[in-house]
């Protein structure tokens, strides 16, 4: 498994907090960012801000995401929110998760995966794939554990040198997702 990032164990509350795809959808907003509610709604034009408030609240009472400061704005308090810890579920966060949980956190990942691809799908009229860069596959292969991991390792590898990238003219924000699991025969 995969986990970039820093990974703190998590109850199941905390995972049931996280797999809600609005609250998700917060969190890897202000994955490395500190934003106020408004920066945050920017980002997800599709929840209303109300949703984005109430869902912060749950977030902060369940401790994954902290005010990092307050502004007064024309004598209204603004907090500037960060994650507390990363949401990521430690190996025996899954190890200890039930076939239930994990069909309901593959769930709430599909659903948060489907809402993203919306949205660029929405944002325009005509998308050019190929241009983009965007698509979906699905490759199935022969490896052992072994290659696996060796393949896993060189992918990440690869993948922490664009992490950290800033902004520039030419770099544009982009979505990898990743789905692993042995093929079963029926």
């Amino acid at each position: 498994m995969i986990t970039i990032g820093k990974e703190k164990d998590l109850t199941s509350e905390k995972a049931d907090l996280i797999i809600h795809p609005v609250r998700l959808r917060i969190l890897q907003v202000l994955a490395d960012k500190h934003l106020t509610t408004n920066e945050i709604a920017t980002h997800l034009p599709d929840v209303p801000k109300s949703s984005i408030y109430r869902h912060l609240k749950k977030l902060l009472d369940g401790g994954l995401v902290a005010v990092e400061d307050v502004n007064i704005v024309k004598g209204i308090e603004e907090k500037i929110y960060h994650t507390a810890v990363a949401p990521v579920l430690s190996a025996e966060d899954v190890k200890n998760s039930t076939k239930e949980d994990h069909l309901r956190y593959f769930s709430a990942y599909t659903a948060t995966l489907i809402q993203g691809f919306q949205a660029y799908i929405e944002s325009e009229d005509n998308h050019d794939f190929v241009k983009d860069r965007s698509g979906y596959s699905e490759v199935k292969f022969y490896a052992s554990t072994q290659e696996l991991d060796q393949l896993l390792s060189r992918f990440q590898q690869d993948l922490l040198k664009l992490i950290n990238n800033p902004p520039e003219n030419d770099r544009r924000l982009r979505k990898l997702a990743m789905i692993i699991h042995p093929e079963i025969k029926e």
